[in-house]
């Protein structure tokens, strides 16, 4: 709503993830961001509640992480700017914050993993680049808060082809790209870089990102 991907290869991520654990938790902590750099707008939806609200796809960074993410709220909002990250989550294996609205993390981290990454895999035919947009994030909506928020009548029949399509797939056997990016005062996010197959250095740093944002929320409870 407006006003790519990381594999972790086995035998390599489980190492470096512990080296950071060691290395990172026994210094300050550094401030993690997320930066918006612009986005691409999908359609405007309509939300159950008869809220209209516009659907997009993020240019965004994670520090020093490239990548891009979709919404995964509709009660807050975010644009272009540099913003305070209060924890970032393995969207596999965590719950949804305490005093906020349950959310299936795992659901959005498993569309950005096979859809999410690259939009442009389900263009074509009938379906352009923005109703690509609008069917995945109308997707992770309609997912994380377990059906029934998004009204799919004001999906147009190309946006609603993306949702039926990213709905119906089959998402066993995950890529672990994605990541979630918790935010106070701002829409929070699931992010994956658009890289398929990174090299060791960029493994490290997403890692990095992960685990500064656990020792930040540390900080602030």
């Amino acid at each position: 709503m407006a006003n790519s991907n990381i594999r972790r290869q086995p035998g390599l991520a489980s190492p470096l993830f512990a080296l950071l654990a060691a290395v990172l938790l026994s210094a300050p902590a550094a401030a993690t961001s997320f930066t918006v750099h612009g986005y691409e707008l999908g359609e405007r939806v309509t939300l159950t509640s008869g809220r209209q609200v516009w659907t997009a796809q993020f240019d965004a960074s994670l520090d020093d992480v490239r990548g891009i993410s979709f919404c995964v709220d509709v009660d807050k909002y975010i644009r272009v700017g540099s913003f305070h990250v209060r924890d970032v989550l393995d969207p596999y294996t965590a719950s949804s914050p305490p005093l906020e609205t349950p959310r299936d993390f795992a659901f959005a981290g498993s569309v950005m993993d096979n859809y999410g990454y690259d939009v442009g895999m389900l263009t074509g035919g009938a379906v352009t680049r923005t109703q690509a947009i609008t069917g995945v994030q109308a997707a992770i909506w309609d997912g994380i808060y377990g059906g029934g928020k998004v009204q799919l009548s004001s999906l147009s029949p190309g946006a609603r082809s993306t949702y039926d399509t990213v709905m119906a797939g089959t998402r066993s056997g995950h890529t672990e790209r994605a990541v979630i990016v918790e935010m106070s005062r701002r829409q929070d996010q699931v992010f994956s870089n658009p890289i398929p197959e990174p090299g060791a250095a960029l493994v490290f740093a997403l890692g990095a990102v992960i685990v500064r944002g656990a020792a930040n929320r540390r900080r602030l409870v």
